[in-house]
């Protein structure tokens, strides 16, 4: 149907690109100047302690930029939707608005329910997003769950909401497609984080061990790491993505370091 009042999937794309700059910029206005001077003050920092003072700063700070980031979306997307227009400034400059099932304008309530309900599309591998161009009357998941429409900016209440062809085969095709990605990506990041995952736990096993030298009077095997003693205090080793580490400590309570390997992996120095 050529005159459907129906928008698709790639103008609703271009518009939510536009949105997604615009809402990032004052979280990042307001909390991008706080994380470079706390790095600037932990780059300058004698010792340790007052290091990991900083650190902690910019830890709370980029929760607090996420938190600011999450009612900004929030605002803009609820506030702008449910308005008099209809529409974020990305809608408005692809020509489009969000009604409800009569074809007139959503409350806040709704358009804030519509707002949280995109990020079970997020969670899905953005196949609730992938649902605008695919099911009838080209609505995406969140859409479903608000119980609204994305149309022209020139759609009237009371003008008809009819029926499109849907895909299910291509949604289908889509949903296989982007759960297999999600499943490739997720092995892949459980192998790169394995080396470091084991040398954490090798870490710890170690201060025990440095701390009670009784425990550790030959070589012991504990989950896949040797542990065993040296003249320069205790040591780990362990095989981890393929790669060989080793990892030791010379007393209670100072740093383990790692020797020998691609140390960067496990996230701890070389040692000297």
């Amino acid at each position: 149907m050529n005159n459907t009042p129906y928008i698709g999937f790639w103008k609703r794309a271009v518009a939510f690109i536009v949105d997604g700059i615009l809402v990032s910029i004052p979280p990042a206005v307001i909390c991008l100047p706080m994380v470079f001077w706390q790095a600037a003050k932990m780059a300058q920092a004698e010792g340790t302690d007052a290091a990991a003072v900083h650190l902690t700063a910019i830890v709370g700070i980029y929760l607090f930029w996420q938190g600011l980031g999450l009612i900004t979306f929030w605002l803009y997307f609820a506030l702008l939707e449910s308005g008099k227009k209809q529409a974020t400034f990305g809608k408005r400059m692809m020509g489009i608005k969000v009604v409800d099932y009569k074809g007139e304008r959503i409350g806040f309530g709704r358009a804030t329910g519509r707002t949280f309900a995109k990020m079970l599309s997020y969670a899905l591998m953005y196949i609730g997003f992938v649902m605008a161009g695919l099911t009838n009357r080209k609505r995406a998941l969140h859409d479903y769950i608000a119980q609204t429409y994305v149309v022209r900016a020139d759609f009237q209440p009371g003008e008809e909401l009819p029926d499109t062809p849907s895909h299910p085969v291509w949604l289908g095709l889509f949903c296989v497609l982007l759960g297999g990605v999600a499943v490739v990506i997720i092995m892949i990041s459980m192998l790169r984080a394995a080396p470091a995952i084991k040398a954490n736990v090798a870490a710890q096993r170690l201060q025990t061990f440095a701390a009670q030298p009784q425990l550790l009077q030959q070589e012991v095997e504990v989950d896949g790491i040797t542990f065993s003693r040296t003249r320069r205090g205790v040591q780990a080793r362990f095989e981890a993505d393929g790669e060989n580490f080793t990892l030791r400590l010379a007393a209670p309570g100072q740093a383990v370091c790692c020797e020998g390997f691609e140390c960067d992996a496990t996230g701890f120095e070389e040692c000297n």
